[in-house]
This record gives C-alpha cells, structure tokens and sequence, in this order.
C-alpha cells in the first residue's frame, strides 16, 4: 500500500543525484541489452522471412521508437551533459575575470588611497610648519619687546 511515507522516500530517492544517474544508467543498459537480445532473436526466428519483406528495417525503426521512449532521450541527455559543462566553463571564466577585475580595482585604488594619504600628510606637514614658522615669529616678537 502507498502511503504518503513510502511517496516522500521514494520522491527523495529519486530526487537524489546519484540514485538518478545511476537508475538513468541502469534502463538504458537494460533498454540496450533488451534491444540486442531481440534484434538476435529476430534474426534466427524462423517466422523472419515469412511475415514481410522489410522485417528487419520495420525492427530498427522499432527500437528507435522505443529507446526514445525512454525518460530522457539519449541524445538530449548527452546535449544536456555537453551543456553542462560548457556552462561550467563560463562559469568559472565569468569568477576568474570577476576576481581579475576586483583584483585590479583593489589595487588601483590602494595607490590612490596612498597617493591621497601622502598628499594629506604632505599638506600636514607644510601646515606645521607654517603653524611652527608662525609661533616661532610670535615668540620673537615678545622676545623682542
């Protein structure tokens, strides 16, 4: 009996990636195998000429009709897979430039951050010594008196 435990476990089950592929692999190597276990039995069956002519090419059109019934088609999942890792690749182009580029900006700005900081500190400088320059006028003018 199907209860909502038995349907929560099997939806997780199915959900889980590993189960996926390796469930995915297992029916199409069963599909496979079941596909050349007919295709041998067709050909030494003794009914193969009696039926029609184009028996054989009737069977090929068959299985293809039937492999591509299949969850995913073969060659949707290998167009998947080749996807997959084309956007993989992007993917780490797109991080590689993204921390090229916050590379070149940190270091862009910590010159100018030091450029700054050395034309402050230059200005500062000057003012102390026009500051100094001025007490030291102050006190030569009270000397002086």
């Amino acid at each position: 009996m199907m209860t909502e435990d038995f349907l929560k476990n099997l939806l997780d089950l199915y959900n889980n990636p590993f189960f996926k592929k390796g469930f995915h692999d297992f029916f199409m190597m069963s599909q496979q195998e079941g596909m050349e276990a007919a295709k041998k039995f067709w050909d030494i069956s003794p009914a193969k000429q009696s039926l029609f002519p184009s028996t054989s090419e009737i069977f090929v059109k068959m299985v293809d009709f039937y492999r591509n019934l299949g969850f995913v088609p073969l060659n949707r999942y290998e167009e998947v897979l080749k996807e997959n890792e084309q956007l993989k690749k992007e993917n780490q182009f797109l991080k590689d430039t993204i921390n090229d580029l916050n590379q070149k900006i940190f270091t862009e700005g910590g010159k100018a951050m030091q450029e700054l900081w050395k034309t402050n500190l230059d200005k500062h400088i000057e003012m102390s010594k026009e500051i100094a320059k001025g007490f030291m006028d102050v006190f030569k003018q009270t000397g002086e008196k």
